[in-house]
């Protein structure tokens, strides 16, 4: 068994035996009657939609379509334990939870700079496609507001695994060379290089809060809130620990937890809440230690192109996200700092989302 697969089994324990030495927090028997919807999320993360320097290389394409169960109505109190990740920096006491269950499916496409050229690039991130299926559990933690005595959300717990397959027969050959014979756009040459089929299997946790809120305007209505997130994969994809946040600005800021993001990054906010108008822009960093990134070492049987990553890597977003009945828009520009030694670039990318409640 593969040292990473392991390492994601020995995690699921440790926090499995972790949870089940505290009590389970209660679900909330009156949950927000648009968590007691389905919510259907398509995302697309492409360099073309760059604000600045359009490219075509490293995290080249990524599409992820999702589904969102509603509000779970109860949950067995040894799942519950089981499910349940302790808190740590001394987080305050909740007063219960909404749970929901989410399916998803992606690929992610990776190039290097040169994709004219057929010949094998030593010195570059190898082709790579990846083909996956995601299933999650989100727990939105909620606090009572002693003002208005509403359920407030607080923190947003996502455990994900991820499992699916990495190769030619994840089809990145076939759909980025015919949607570039679509937009009449030269092919990229170098696929036979790819990384060779192998499954993946990826264990990732993600924790956000919603701390610091504040008014900037009273009329009309401005907010900010901070939020702070802590997250970590293990998997024969990626393994890495991440730590970093968002600054929002807008309207009904407890809508959501900040917009989602595609596999391999941490997974973000699926479910959102509110019938009327919100919006926010949102400014975030974050730094990793990474361990391992597949679409840079190459296959876990060292029998492929690979390139060396580095061990840190930073990364920085700025979007914008528009809410409307049922309806949620999200722009999110990615920047990140160079992540394998033989290039000293930065990656850039974006991402658009589509989320709507049913």
């Amino acid at each position: 068994m593969p040292k990473t697969i392991t390492l994601a089994a020995v995690f699921l324990a440790a926090g499995m035996t972790a949870a089940a030495a505290g009590q389970p927090v209660p679900i909330d028997r009156t949950p927000d009657p648009d968590e007691q919807r389905n919510i259907f999320t398509l995302q697309v993360e492409n360099d073309f939609f760059n604000l600045v320097g359009k490219s075509d290389r490293d995290y080249t394409n990524g599409v992820r379509i999702g589904w969102l169960s509603p509000a779970l109505s109860d949950l067995p109190d040894g799942w519950a334990r089981m499910l349940t990740l302790p808190t740590f920096f001394g987080e305050g006491p909740v007063d219960s939870v909404t749970r929901r269950v989410g399916v998803s499916f992606g690929q992610n496409l990776y190039t290097p700079q040169d994709t004219e050229t057929s010949r094998p690039i030593f010195d570059d991130r190898p082709y790579a496609a990846w083909l996956y299926m995601s299933v999650a559990l989100q727990s939105t933690y909620k606090r009572v507001d002693p003002r208005s005595g509403a359920d407030d959300p607080v923190r947003l717990d996502t455990l994900q695994l991820d499992f699916g397959l990495v190769g030619p027969a994840a089809g990145g050959a076939f759909v980025q060379n015919n949607f570039h014979r679509l937009i009449n756009d030269s092919p990229a040459n170098g696929w036979a290089n790819q990384l060779h089929n192998e499954p993946t299997l990826d264990l990732t946790f993600e924790r956000r809060w919603r701390t610091g809120h504040g008014i900037v305007l009273d009329r009309p209505k401005l907010e900010y809130d901070l939020v702070p997130i802590v997250g970590a994969a293990v998997g024969n994809v990626s393994t890495y620990a991440s730590v970093g946040g968002l600054l929002r600005v807008g309207k009904d800021l407890r809508a959501d937890f900040g917009p989602p993001r595609a596999r391999p990054a941490l997974p973000g906010s699926e479910g959102f809440v509110g019938k009327g108008f919100a919006w926010y822009l949102f400014f975030g960093v974050s730094g990793s230690a990474v361990a391992r990134d597949m679409f840079l070492d190459g296959n876990t049987d060292g029998n492929s192109m690979h390139v060396t990553h580095r061990p840190f890597v930073a990364e920085g977003t700025v979007g914008l996200a528009l809410l409307f009945r049922g309806v949620r828009v999200s722009f999110t520009q990615v920047v990140r700092t160079p992540s394998f030694f033989e290039r000293d670039r930065f990656d850039q990318f974006a991402s658009i989302n589509v989320t709507f409640r049913y």
